[in-house]
């Protein structure tokens, strides 16, 4: 029988959860686990697996971990999910070590964070960025609306001397462009509420292009657009926090050019690995910024909050892939996006 008092002594004064286990069974946790998991007492989990507890997409990545606990290493913190006693998902960050127990026994204590609170966060941070930057866009868009409502307007006044069948399905096809227009401005405010899906990454690119365009004809900017295969690139990923970070880089790259515009989008693969190059010829980040990009309210910027890019960086981050950047001040900036192919990774957690 497991005497409980010397794991009482070493984890019920800690205030956030902590368990020990043998093996992956819970031999004891303080309250702030029985808490965190929607229990009333110890009894209740006395006993279990704890992979009972731990969402199945987590589970490899668990046992890889706690083998590495075993042999003396400690794992440091890493995000998993936990399904609490209502079946709700939860997330957390786990780390773990080893701890030597009566007759040299390597067991394992856990410590894990609730990041409920900090998710809630992050998504309310990603949102209120996207909207700014729909509204950053939005004049664009007016102008893109008004021409075919100029065109409807022309062809109703016409069709009251000389009504004609033809002038109808003119004023149909204006208006399926504006209703197009409104549905991806709808579609790109709300809240992301879906999973990780199969994305085709080029159409998406090609959508933030489209999207763009008005802005980019305004400011006289040249898009060079490279494929090295025209052929269907999956990723898993959320198509609009995707088209979010896209769309913030490239704003940043119209934001930074003042004459003889260009900017160059290249997407390139291997068989791991989608590549999505972004270079512009704009002014630049002065060398002693760079190491500053992505951090909180960092910006070169006389107006914003930097926050666009930080969040475009997280994105990235949940969805296992990285973002580089080069600039040199008075030539330009160019950023790689790396994320991988949907065959070559498992579903990442969801936004």
């Amino acid at each position: 029988m497991t005497n409980h008092s010397e794991f009482s002594r070493l984890i019920d004064n800690c205030l956030e959860a902590k368990i020990i286990l043998r093996s992956g069974t819970i031999l004891y946790a303080n309250q702030s686990f029985i808490d965190l998991l929607g229990f009333h007492t110890l009894d209740e989990i006395l006993g279990e697996d704890l992979f009972t507890f731990i969402h199945p997409s987590c589970h490899n990545d668990g046992l890889r971990r706690r083998s590495k606990v075993m042999n003396g290493e400690v794992v440091p913190f890493q995000e998993q999910k936990i399904i609490d006693a209502h079946g709700r998902i939860i997330e957390t960050e786990v780390m773990a070590a080893p701890f030597i127990h009566t007759g040299g026994e390597i067991l394992v204590q856990a410590l894990i964070r609730d990041l409920s609170v900090i998710k809630k966060h992050e998504e309310m941070l990603r949102q209120s960025e996207k909207l700014a930057l729909i509204g950053e866009l939005s004049s664009g868009m007016v102008h893109e609306i008004r021409n075919p409502l100029t065109a409807m307007k022309g062809f109703l006044q016409l069709m009251k001397s000389h009504p004609k069948p033809e002038y109808i399905d003119i004023v149909l096809q204006e208006l399926g462009q504006i209703e197009e227009i409104a549905n991806e401005l709808l579609h790109f405010s709300k809240p992301a509420e879906h999973p990780l899906t199969r994305q085709n990454i080029l159409d998406i690119v090609r959508e933030v292009i489209h999207f763009s365009s008005v802005e980019l004809f305004k400011r006289h900017i040249k898009v060079d657009f490279i494929l090295e295969d025209e052929r269907d690139i999956e990723i898993i990923g959320c198509k609009t926090q995707l088209k979010q970070v896209l769309l913030n880089i490239i704003k940043n790259s119209i934001d930074a050019i003042t004459t003889d515009g260009r900017i160059k989008v290249q997407i390139s693969k291997d068989d791991k690995n989608v590549y999505i190059y972004i270079c512009d010829n704009g002014v630049g980040i002065p060398k002693h910024h760079l190491n500053r990009v992505g951090n909180s309210y960092f910006t070169s910027k006389e107006e914003g909050t930097g926050l666009g890019m930080m969040v475009s960086f997280n994105i990235i981050k949940n969805h296992n892939g990285s973002i580089k950047f080069e600039s040199e001040e008075n030539q330009g900036t160019s950023f790689t996006i790396t994320l991988p192919l949907a065959n070559k990774v498992a579903l990442a957690f969801s936004p």
